[in-house]
């Protein structure tokens, strides 16, 4: 039995696994050295794997090491050109925001210049004779970007040809509205942007309409002949009306009634109608009659003898006579006034609502302006009338009181 335990504690610590043949103990030393040689040359080739493996790391490493150096390289130099452009982009943003703002100071002039003068072409004369000129400035007014030079060059344009067309007395063929308020197409002559003729009469222009109306009260007889000569004009000066206020003298004269040529020119041009002939007339005989009434009692207040009247009701009539006249004009002129007013704003609303091909907001408006000065004439006469009768009344109660301490 010691045989078979030596033999089992042999192929135990010699990694022999298979059992030993039956033929011998040759057998199994020969086959316990050859699995000693098999398992030193594994160990060789596992040694040989790792130095290969370890070499291959190593080189590994060294690439890796090298790959990250270069990086690291690369981005430091990209942080130092981030850095600058940085530096340039805010250099540059400070120099876009200067500049820009230069453009915006400069855009927002041309765009006011823009808008005004825009107003200026929608009522000139001019743009009559060359419609759609306001219309062609609204990207320079409206428009939210810098403009082109085509814009610019277009508004430059604009303004020459109205300072051009300012300086012209020129004759053309268009359309206008008679005052029939029926469109006829004539020769029309015009001065600058302040008149034109045709037919003889005077043209106005009518922005919301955009074109020439005759008014259907044309001025007096004296500026028709200057619209005739106008009309009939050939080479070499002409005796001519030229409105500087462009429609707006046209419209005063033209209110003055036709009736009224023999009054002088100073007093026809603050009556607009008849009614203002009859309200004015009203106020200027009740001044008169005021004044004289006024100039009349101061006169008979220097000579009066208050020792002559015994009794003091005596002498209160008698200073107190024909000062109603006073009271009343000063009490009843503002109304007159207002009537005046009232009547002239019913007239012109009523042109309103038959003259609608040619009243515009102008009109309108001078219109409503001209009848207020009925209510400031009335208030012109009322004011010296109330000075005067509290002037003369209290001279009254002084005399009232030297009768009273000389009568007791």
């Amino acid at each position: 039995m010691k045989p078979l335990r030596t033999l089992a504690l042999m192929a135990l610590l010699g990694g022999w696994t298979v059992p030993a043949p039956a033929g011998g103990l040759d057998d199994l030393v020969r086959q316990v050295q050859a699995s000693q040689a098999r398992e030193a040359q594994a160990d060789q080739d596992r040694k040989a794997r790792f130095l290969a493996d370890k070499n291959q790391q190593q080189k590994l490493l060294r690439d890796t090491q090298a790959a990250l150096a270069q990086a690291e390289a690369e981005g430091k130099a990209l942080r130092e050109a981030f850095a600058a452009n940085e530096a340039r982009i805010k250099a540059m943003g400070l120099e876009l925001k200067t500049k820009g703002g230069e453009l915006n100071q400069l855009f927002g002039t041309v765009r006011e210049f823009s808008g005004k003068f825009k107003s200026d072409l929608a009522e000139s004369l001019v743009s009559a004779q060359y419609p759609g000129r306001a219309a062609a400035l609204e990207p320079l007014v409206l428009g939210k970007e810098i403009p082109g030079l085509t814009q610019l060059e277009g508004l430059w344009l604009g303004v020459l040809q109205e300072m051009n067309e300012s300086g012209k007395v020129v004759a053309y063929t268009g359309l206008f509205t008679d005052a029939a308020g029926s469109e006829r197409t004539g020769t029309i002559r015009r001065i600058g942007p302040f008149t034109a003729v045709a037919g003889g009469k005077y043209l106005r222009y009518v922005p919301d309409y955009g074109k020439l109306v005759e008014p259907p009260r044309q001025p007096e007889r004296d500026s028709l002949a200057l619209a005739a000569n106008l009309e009939h004009a050939g080479a070499g000066p002409v005796l001519a009306a030229v409105d500087p206020s462009r429609g707006t003298l046209l419209d005063l004269a033209a209110q003055v009634p036709q009736g009224l040529g023999w009054l002088p020119k100073s007093l026809r041009g603050l009556l607009s109608n008849e009614v203002d002939l009859a309200i004015f007339g009203v106020l200027l005989l009740a001044s008169v009659w005021a004044l004289a009434v006024a100039v009349e009692r101061w006169l008979f207040f220097k000579r009066v003898d208050v020792a002559a009247y015994p009794k003091a009701s005596v002498l209160q009539t008698e200073l107190t006579r024909h000062m109603t006249v006073i009271g009343t004009v000063a009490a009843n002129a503002p109304y007159v006034g207002l009537l005046g007013t009232v009547l002239g704003i019913m007239m012109t609303f009523h042109r309103m609502g038959t003259e609608k091909s040619s009243m515009d907001v102008h009109s309108i408006m001078l219109g409503l302006s001209t009848a207020l000065k009925a209510t400031a004439i009335g208030l012109l006469v009322a004011i010296p009338c109330v000075v005067l009768n509290n002037a003369l009344r209290r001279r009254i109660r002084e005399l009232m009181a030297a009768h009273e301490v000389r009568h007791g």
